[in-house]
């Protein structure tokens, strides 16, 4: 299960390095999806259940589009040997994705179950403050 919140700079060439924690659950590879906040990365096989459990019907004209859209905007990448990911690559499936999610220079890792986001560090603080997400956290857990 990936857990945690990590900052980290992009360097010159727009890698990430990974936190230790997360590139021990992952392997060598993860796929990369940009959604509506940040960019969601998932092991090869948590992206394959993530879909399953979306229960596209595959005789579903509907269903097959999404399950083409959805494939053709994810982007699968190496980790290297330092444990970094080459975002930079996520730009060749959806074009100017980095952009729109303004993952230019400092971002925030959140470790959230069965993958991790990459979000603006900026963007991650203004929604997500400490006090704010311990109030929220104690809200769900014990009601308000």
């Amino acid at each position: 299960m990936l857990t945690g919140q990590y900052q980290r700079s992009l360097d010159s060439k727009i890698r990430v390095t990974l936190p230790a924690p997360q590139r021990k659950q992952l392997g060598d590879v993860v796929i990369l999806l940009r959604r509506q906040d940040a960019l969601y990365g998932y092991s090869p096989e948590a992206y394959e259940a993530w879909i399953a459990s979306l229960n596209l019907n595959p005789r579903n004209r509907d269903d097959v589009t999404a399950l083409r859209m959805l494939n053709a905007a994810a982007t699968t990448v190496d980790i290297d040997s330092a444990g970094r990911v080459a975002l930079g690559k996520i730009d060749e499936s959806d074009p100017q994705a980095r952009e729109k999610l303004q993952l230019d220079r400092d971002v925030t890792i959140v470790g959230n179950g069965d993958h991790f986001e990459i979000w603006n560090t900026n963007k991650w603080n203004s929604l997500f403050s400490a006090d704010d997400r311990v109030a929220t956290l104690e809200d769900l857990i014990f009601g308000a």
